[in-house]
């Protein structure tokens, strides 16, 4: 149970980021389930913008999945960072006969209902969910094909540390996309350092990178042919 000291404490004192993020999703959660119509999505969803807006918002939730995904090889075992309650993790192995998908969050409500999703649609077998932090990849002790992490990566308190385990997590030609949430240095005045720091406090966030922070961090982990797309025009 959150109380309101808790809220309090969390947003406004020098709370553990685990702390942060577990209230930030203890308020938007039901907010997000409401909206995806609860199948349990908890990413913004990608609009096509020549074409009408879908009728189901949860059509825009399953295309940023699609997007983030879609130069990954169709096949072998992925590792979704970050996972929420699961929607990603289960869309993508039904609709991939060949894959399979690891979890992981380090929020243990959120695995278990991603757990729960998983037996719903009879998943259980190709998607598998436990609590790990980003940083800690390495402890699974196995190999992916695919590493993706879809507005998760914005609350991982060591990003660089994330990148490592996930560089050496990958095997031969497997491939790291990361959806975030970024700050834009060149549309922010001297002045609006405040609003930076309410975000952080509000999107339970330690540090906002860049595209060119992200860049660079993948390049010193050792990617290569790293490329970044802009698509705040398409977040529906």
């Amino acid at each position: 149970m959150i109380t309101k000291k808790d809220l309090l404490y969390n947003f406004i004192f020098r709370a553990s980021s685990y702390k942060k993020i577990r209230t930030y999703y203890h308020l938007l959660e039901p907010l997000f389930h409401a909206m995806s119509e609860n199948n349990m999505y908890l990413n913004l969803g990608y609009h096509f913008t020549k074409n009408p807006l879908p009728d189901s918002v949860v059509k825009t939730q399953e295309n940023m999945v699609d997007i983030v995904t879609k130069s990954f090889t169709k096949n072998g075992n992925w590792l979704d960072v970050g996972c929420g309650t699961g929607a990603p993790a289960c869309y993508l192995a039904k609709l991939n006969n060949k894959i399979s998908i690891d979890g992981i969050n380090i929020v243990e409500s959120q695995i278990i209902k991603a757990k729960n999703l998983a037996e719903l649609k009879s998943l259980d077998k190709k998607v598998r969910f436990s609590i790990c932090d980003a940083k800690n990849i390495s402890s699974l002790n196995r190999k992916f094909e695919n590493i993706y992490a879809i507005e998760s990566a914005f609350h991982f308190d060591d990003k660089q540390m994330f990148i490592r385990n996930a560089f050496d997590a990958l095997e031969n030609n497997g491939q790291i996309a990361i959806a975030d949430i970024i700050i834009k240095p060149e549309l922010l005045s001297f002045l609006d350092f405040y609003k930076v720091t309410i975000a952080k406090h509000g999107l339970a966030t330690k540090e906002f990178y860049t595209i060119k922070k992200w860049e660079e961090s993948l390049n010193e982990a050792g990617f290569r042919d790293i490329t970044s797309e802009d698509i705040t025009i398409n977040v529906a």
